[in-house]
C-alpha cells in the first residue's frame, strides 16, 4: 500500500478534527482505566525514541496540558489479537495457547526494517509515521493464519496496515489548534531513525502500554 498517501489522509482528517476542537480521550481524565487487551508489539530503540521525544518537546511547549508518551511506553502494534476492553480475561491455559500459536507465526518470519519519519495527527492523537518492509505485513498474515489453525479468537480493534507509533493523546481542550498544527507542520518530515525488528513481544497491556505484562519475547 502507499503509506505516504495513507498517512496524508489520516493527517488531513485529523487536521479538520483538530480545528473543530479535537477529541478528548475520556480515559486520561483520572477515571480508572480497566481496559486490557492482548497484542503483539515491538518497542523502539533508544535512538528512535529519543528523537521522537525531542520532537514532542516542541509540541509540549505549545500544548503542555496533553498526554505525551514516555519513551519506554512507545511501541508499534503488529496486531491486536484481542482488543482492549474492561472485561478482558484469559485463563493461563488460554494464554499459553496464544503464545504457542504466535510463536509458530514468528518462527516463520524474517527480520524487517521500519523507518520513522514525521509526525501526523488523527485529531485525537499524534503519531510518528513508520514505513516498513514487507516482512511486517507477512508477519501479520502469519499470525492471523496460525490463530485460525489453532481455533483461537482474533478480535482486532481494526486491521493494522500502518506501522505508526502513537506518541501523544488529547486529554484537555486545546489552547490554540492553529499553533498546534503549525508546530506539527514543522515536524512533518523529521527523520527519527530506522530500526531492524528482530524481536517482538506478546503482551497484555492497556491502550497506552503503561501497564504491560509480557507473556513472551520472540525472535524473528
Amino acid at each position: 500500500m502507499d503509506l505516504n498517501a495513507k498517512y496524508q489522509a489520516i493527517n488531513q482528517r485529523g487536521t479538520e478534527l483538530l480545528l473543530a476542537g479535537g477529541n478528548i480521550d475520556p480515559w486520561l481524565s483520572g477515571a480508572a482505566d480497566r481496559r486490557r487487551g492482548l497484542s503483539l508489539i515491538f518497542t523502539l530503540p533508544a535512538h528512535v525514541s529519543r528523537n521522537i521525544s525531542f520532537a514532542l518537546g516542541k509540541l509540549r511547549e505549545v500544548e503542555p496540558g496533553q498526554y505525551y508518551y514516555p519513551a519506554q511506553d512507545m511501541h508499534v502494534t503488529v496486531i491486536d489479537l484481542i482488543r482492549a476492553t474492561p472485561d478482558f480475561a484469559l485463563t493461563p491455559e488460554e494464554e499459553a495457547a496464544y503464545v504457542s500459536a504466535v510463536k509458530l507465526a514468528v518462527e516463520g518470519g524474517n527480520p524487517f526494517e521500519v523507518a520513522f519519519r514525521g509526525l501526523v495527527t488523527s485529531g485525537s492523537a499524534v503519531m510518528a509515521a513508520g514505513f516498513y518492509q514487507p516482512g511486517l505485513a507477512d508477519l501479520r498474515q502469519a499470525v492471523r493464519h496460525h490463530l485460525g489453525v489453532h481455533k483461537l479468537q482474533l478480535k482486532e480493534r481494526y486491521q493494522q496496515m500502518t506501522a505508526h507509533v502513537t506518541v501523544a493523546r488529547q486529554q484537555a481542550p486545546l489552547i490554540d489548534p492553529h499553533q498546534d498544527l503549525a508546530t506539527l507542520a514543522t515536524l512533518a518530515n523529521l527523520n527519527f531513525g530506522t530500526l531492524v525488528v528482530d524481536q517482538v513481544e506478546l503482551v497484555v497491556h492497556d491502550w497506552y502500554n503503561s501497564r504491560k505484562r509480557v507473556l513472551a519475547k520472540l525472535s524473528l
